[in-house]
């Protein structure tokens, strides 16, 4: 990740920000969806920014974060991430770690942080981009399994599974919701200055939860990751599967605020979207309703013929 981040796999992506963007403290940022984070006290320990303001949704995530938070100059306020608002050029500098792929109406959002940025400002982001819901494609899928088999026992991951929608949609439903809109609705209110992707769209789903890999000696385990991670970056070259993962830095089209008339256009589809997904069962595609709709007519059926059974065992 830190080759694919900054060129050097012995810098990550924080300092490598902070010595071609901040050589001067940025005075403002904005962390959005920090959790109980460390990024925002990092940002001001490595000055980076003089000051900062983070959001969450999450009452006792951002308890953690006061309490951890010190002497630090760190406004934290709760709120939804689809309904926050800020002042105009409030900020100079942006900072998304993982929350844009858990945001429901990205493209508010997305107008917002253009609004409330400074014109010289500096949006950084490392975030999934991969498909929505993790509803990995047939040929992605393909690939994917088809290694995972020709690996060793020591390194299968035997836990692979593909996503579940209808479990996703029960018990995560903002997990990747519109990851696949990150990049294409960032890039109508701000200009792509740089995107280093980090693929993944192989080694993630052999890697992550792999249990095995923990077991094996150190150069053993260096050796089959180094194998899969350079197949994975072959496959994502030859566009066989997609990269989920980049690192990418952007700055404002303050000009973008003008165009009325095709920012309200952009809106009125969002607004659209979500309208329609509240009435199909959170699903943005006929596809996805068909497998949730199915889904929970089969677990109906089958909550109905445990009763069936009980109450004959009942009468017997």
């Amino acid at each position: 990740m830190n080759q694919r981040f900054s060129g050097s796999k012995d810098i990550f992506w924080i300092p490598d920000f902070k010595e071609r963007y901040a050589e001067r403290p940025f005075n403002h940022a904005l962390f959005l969806c920090c959790g109980n984070d460390w990024l925002e006290r990092q940002f001001i320990d490595d000055g980076i920014v003089l000051k900062a303001t983070a959001f969450d949704y999450s009452t006792n995530l951002l308890k953690q974060a006061k309490q951890a938070k010190g002497s630090r100059p760190i406004r934290y306020l709760q709120a939804d991430v689809n309904k926050i608002d800020f002042i105009d050029n409030q900020f100079d500098l942006i900072v998304n770690s993982a929350a844009l792929h858990h945001v429901q109406y990205i493209n508010r959002l997305m107008r917002l942080l253009l609004k409330t940025i400074k014109p010289n400002g500096v949006f950084v982001n490392f975030d999934y981009i991969g498909p929505r819901r993790n509803q990995y494609g047939f040929r992605q899928w393909k690939q994917i399994k088809t290694v995972n088999n020709h690996l060793p026992r020591l390194i299968r991951n035997e836990r692979l599974q593909y996503p579940d929608l209808p479990t996703m949609l029960d018990t995560d439903p903002t997990e990747a919701i519109h990851s696949d809109l990150i990049i294409s609705t960032l890039q109508r209110y701000f200009k792509l200055i740089e995107r280093n992707d980090v693929n993944g769209g192989l080694a993630y789903m052999l890697l992550t939860h792999n249990n095995k890999i923990k077991r094996l000696k150190l150069s053993v385990r260096k050796k089959w990751v180094t194998t899969i991670l350079k197949l994975d970056q072959q496959l994502t070259t030859k566009g066989v599967v997609p990269p989920l993962f980049s690192y990418f830095i952007a700055q404002p089209t303050k000009a973008s605020l003008k165009q009325t008339k095709l920012n309200k256009y952009y809106q009125k589809i969002e607004d659209n979207r979500e309208l329609q997904a509240t009435k199909y069962l959170g699903c943005y595609t006929l596809y996805e309703y068909l497998i949730v709709k199915t889904h929970h007519m089969l677990h109906q059926m089958y909550q109905s013929l445990q009763i069936l059974k009980q109450r004959i065992k009942n009468i017997e």
